[in-house]
């Protein structure tokens, strides 16, 4: 089966480096898939899920807002953020929704609601990637 490289780059970190079969990603017009020989491509990317196949295995990411280069070998996304599912640790994920929760319920509006609008946002997504974990392997579904 053809592979093509994937580099996942933040920042701080490059979060993943690895030859793929396949992979998923947001975009603002949806999600789309990217198989090896692809036609090339520049897009940007939106918080979401980056679903990665290689070898017969799936792995996914929770990723911050960023771009996307593909060319018929590669695929490199350069993005704000990205926590790779085995990262996330549900109890802090979970209290930081629960702390985002109560700060939305009391700011009336300004910079600190839209902080924790965010915090619940990004607290959402992780929750998905860790039930796609659960999932893989087998544990039961507590989210």
């Amino acid at each position: 089966m053809d592979t093509m490289h994937l580099s996942i780059v933040t920042p701080q970190r490059e979060a993943f480096s690895q030859d793929v079969n396949f992979v998923t990603v947001s975009t603002p017009n949806g999600t789309i898939g990217i198989l090896p020989n692809h036609v090339s491509l520049v897009t940007a990317l939106v918080e979401g899920e980056i679903k990665v196949t290689a070898g017969g295995k799936e792995s996914y990411f929770a990723i911050g807002g960023g771009f996307m280069q593909v060319t018929k070998k590669s695929v490199i996304i350069l993005v704000s953020r990205a926590v790779h599912a085995d990262e996330l640790n549900e109890a802090e994920i979970k209290k930081a929704q629960e702390s985002a929760k109560m700060d939305v319920k009391q700011k009336g509006a300004g910079i600190e609601r839209s902080e924790a609008l965010a915090i619940l946002r990004r607290s959402s997504l992780e929750l998905k990637v860790l039930r796609h974990k659960k999932r893989r392997s087998g544990m039961p579904n507590a989210l």
